[in-house]
């Protein structure tokens, strides 16, 4: 409980009647078991709610809400307490991943648990055709259904390497924010066959001039995501674990990123030769354009073809909003860093949904 670790006896209900197992009656009792055959530990809903809302504001770490709770049971004798670690970790991961389902909409859509991305918050302010948007005619400014993303990478958010991947085991994958982890690593797979791009010569940019730079201890270096440059809203489906720097009906994307003088070079044929599957009646145009505060940098020329004042209908965007989120999101990256694979992608998952949350309050 949110006191501490209790030893208690429960009586199990012996009448025959059909969902009456233990599990089910722990359930019942506000107590979330931490096995379903024979259940022997079990936490109280109150505590995993404060954990996982702990886990989203404060950004605890695991061990650290367990030694609080060790230390509330028995202050005095901590090292005679039962190490429940294991079982705290793992009940509080499917709680989390069950509260993310419902919150998404699938106990009322249960397709959604099949449909990539299906969970995610979107933004409600970016047009959506269909959702938010209306039809528009010829005459109407093609700015007004323009989406306009930013695009940068976060170095702060390292895992360490996995002793056995094997045993790692995924409770959703690719239903919020991270891509799906196989997808993911075909595609890597498929792109290492090409040759590494040019350093660049505009500017010094850490993850630019030094991708090759690896650490054998570390299986992600950090996360590269796309939000909304506008309202700050993590996109569904767009965020990725990086391991070696940086690598709808909508027909124009405003592309915003630090270094899109070198990213844009070469943009164009790596789209073409990537695994990305687009409609042959695609028209998909892609501005690209950089931040202002990182447009600073930048030789004098990059300013008349990159800049954000120049784009029509971009209105007063600096383009530096997920610098922002990655202030916020870096509190957790000591929670991250141990994780498994999997694990790690339904925590960042948590952490995007609630900003994008937050946002709509």
């Amino acid at each position: 409980d949110v006191e501490g670790f209790f030893a208690r006896n429960i009586r199990k209900c012996e009448c025959h009647k059909p969902n009456n197992e233990l599990w089910r009656q722990l359930l019942r009792m506000d107590l979330f078991p931490a096995s379903w055959a024979f259940p022997r530990t079990a936490f109280t809903t109150r505590l995993l709610h404060r954990l996982h809302l702990a886990q989203m504001e404060c950004h605890v770490a695991h061990r650290k809400a367990y030694d609080l709770l060790v230390r509330l049971t028995d202050e005095d004798n901590m090292l005679t307490v039962n190490d429940r670690y294991t079982e705290l970790s793992r009940t509080l991961r499917c709680y989390r991943d069950l509260q993310w389902r419902i919150q998404g909409g699938s106990y009322h859509d249960p397709s959604l648990l099949n449909s990539p991305q299906g969970m995610a918050q979107l933004c409600t302010d970016c047009p959506q055709p269909g959702r938010n948007l209306s039809s528009f005619g010829p005459n109407d400014p093609a700015w007004m259904r323009r989406i306009n993303l930013v695009m940068d990478g976060c170095f702060k958010m390292e895992a360490l390497r996995m002793r056995r991947p094997d045993l790692d085991v995924p409770l959703r994958d690719g239903l919020g924010f991270m891509v799906p982890i196989k997808q993911f690593n075909d595609h890597i797979e498929f792109t290492n066959q090409f040759q590494p791009e040019p350093r660049g010569t505009c500017r010094s940019h850490n993850q630019v001039d030094h991708p090759e730079k690896s650490l054998r201890h570390l299986q992600y270096r950090g996360i590269a995501s796309l939000a909304c440059a506008r309202h700050g809203c993590f996109w569904p489906k767009a965020s990725m674990n990086i391991e070696n720097g940086e690598q709808a009906k909508i027909d124009t994307l405003a592309l915003i990123y630090d270094a899109m003088c070198h990213f844009a070079v070469n943009l164009p044929s790596r789209l073409k030769q990537s695994l990305l599957k687009q409609p042959d009646d695609c028209r998909l145009k892609i501005l690209t354009m950089i931040g202002k505060w990182h447009l600073g940098g930048h030789q004098e020329k990059c300013w008349s073809q990159y800049t954000l004042e120049l784009l029509l209908g971009a209105g007063r965007l600096d383009g530096e909003i997920l610098e922002s989120l990655w202030s916020s999101l870096n509190r957790s990256k000591k929670s991250v860093r141990a994780l498994s694979a999997a694990h790690r992608q339904e925590l960042l998952d948590d952490l995007m949904q609630d900003s994008n949350f937050k946002k709509l309050l």
